[in-house]
């Protein structure tokens, strides 16, 4: 005890002379984690495009600076590759592949302090630590609370949803020719274990979008991949005690080494050491999708930021860091592909995702969190236009498609006025979104050599989760 207390004293000296932030980059698959990274590290290390970071504004951030991994057992989040990719350096402009593993990245910043009391030394510098992982990794966190049992029964009752159970019936029919009490078989196992994964790979990748997937390595498994715990399923309990030997017996040892072997470590390696944490959102794709996809996702969110502490820490918290588990101080929420409205529309879909996670940010709020929603880009695809169609002018958005042609405009429409049932539905069924995809602007033209492409609200971003620690 008084070696780790001599230890974590040691190095809250060190953050005397440096100050570190602990930035979790939470999001569900396909949310923009990666491109985010990217865009926040390049615009820091060349900050002329963040006129809402006070610091720079006020010509207080001289210099940042990559640094060396500083935790040796994570691998390091990939900046270079993500960036030449944005950037079409190796050919074609596109957008990086999605995250596969955990991965961190420090970058350090050097700025003058705003207080007068820290104004008479040097130069501060203030390490950002950026945790980056798999958007489905972080839905297994509420497992954490649940024992095989409980799990099992919400699952089920998930999958029974009108929008999933068809979705579910391979799986389904195959578990009518089992029995939880029958004696364990690898091969049983292993073929549920399989139609259960390709149920959840379906309601990823359906029309409706859905969100709450568990297990979530069973979608990425990362280095877990062909190992016996990811070889379970959700079962039906049997009316009596199954038994050692049982198949029940196998899927809950199973389960309980996943619990322990792959979430616990995941959660105390990255979550229990945030100081700050954003919630990148993909909400447009779940409008587009109609009320189910939106309530599925809003669940999601709620269970997975009910397994995270947020609140303001103290001194004494600082002094016992490995005793006592610190608290993420600021929380924001962002809805990604701003872009893809125009800017009259940008309020309003931050309102919508505000809307969507009130609960806890009340939560957070109450145990003195610093909390706050709004709606960003991390690179700005889009242009805005006015197009002419039947004699009606159309604020549209243009850029390139996906994939290469020439640029192309879409219309919005009108996001829905809440998030009720009914105005959920009515948007979905008028087709208001654009389903294009956009490819990251072409550099030619638009940005001078070295500078990062454009955002759309990322300063504002930044100056919530650092701008304070920059004063």
């Amino acid at each position: 005890m008084f070696e780790a207390l001599f230890d974590s004293a040691g190095r809250m000296a060190g953050d005397l002379m440096e100050g570190r932030i602990r930035l979790g980059v939470t999001g569900l698959s396909r949310s923009g984690k990666t491109v985010f990274i990217t865009a926040l590290v390049d615009h820091l290390l060349n900050p002329s495009r963040l006129p809402l970071l006070t610091a720079r504004a006020e010509g207080r951030l001289h210099a940042a600076l990559l640094r060396p991994q500083p935790d040796p057992q994570v691998p390091r989040f990939d900046y270079e590759a993500a960036h030449a990719a944005i950037n079409g350096l190796s050919g074609t402009a596109g957008w990086p592949p999605g995250t596969t593993r955990l991965s961190e990245l420090r970058l350090s910043l050097r700025y003058r302090p705003h207080a007068l009391w820290r104004q008479w030394g040097s130069d501060a510098v203030l390490n950002l630590d950026i945790y980056d992982y798999p958007g489905e990794w972080l839905l297994d966190l509420p497992m954490l609370r649940q024992n095989f049992a409980d799990w099992s029964a919400q699952a089920f009752h998930i999958m029974h949803g009108n929008q999933r159970r068809p979705l579910a019936a391979p799986f389904l029919e195959a578990l009518q020719t089992v029995e939880a009490a029958e004696p364990a078989s690898e091969a049983v196992a292993a073929d549920l274990a399989r139609r259960y994964t390709a149920y959840l790979f379906a309601c990823r990748d359906s029309e409706t979008p859905f969100s709450h997937l568990q297990p979530g390595r069973f979608l990425v498994p990362g280095e877990a991949e062909g190992a016996p715990m990811l070889t379970f399923a959700p079962l039906i309990p049997a009316a009596f005690d199954p038994g050692r030997g049982s198949l029940w017996r196998l899927m809950e040892e199973r389960y309980e080494a996943y619990r322990a072997r792959l979430v616990k470590p995941f959660f105390e390696t990255v979550f229990s050491r945030l100081d700050a944490q954003i919630v990148l959102v993909d909400l447009l794709d779940h409008l587009k999708a109609g009320p189910a996809s939106v309530r599925d996702l809003g669940l999601a969110i709620t269970e997975t930021l009910d397994c995270f502490r947020h609140g303001s820490n103290s001194f004494l918290s600082s002094l016992l860091g490995p005793l006592w588990r610190p608290r993420v101080e600021k929380l924001l929420f962002a809805a990604t592909k701003a872009d893809h409205l125009p800017r009259d529309m940008h309020a309003a879909y931050g309102g919508l995702l505000a809307a969507m996670v009130a609960e806890a940010r009340r939560k957070a709020d109450f145990n003195g969190a610093a909390t706050a929603a709004m709606a960003i880009a991390s690179v700005r695809a889009t242009q805005e236009a006015d197009v002419t169609r039947d004699g009606e002018v159309l604020r549209c958005v243009t850029g390139t498609p996906l994939g290469g042609g020439a640029p192309v405009a879409a219309f919005a429409g009108a996001l829905p006025a809440s998030l009720s049932e009914a105005d959920l539905a009515a948007a979905s069924a008028a087709g208001q979104f654009s389903s294009i995809s956009f490819a990251p602007p072409p550099r030619a033209g638009l940005v001078a050599p070295g500078e990062p492409l454009p955002h759309l609200g990322l300063d504002r971003a930044l100056q919530f989760l650092i701008g304070e620690a920059l004063a």
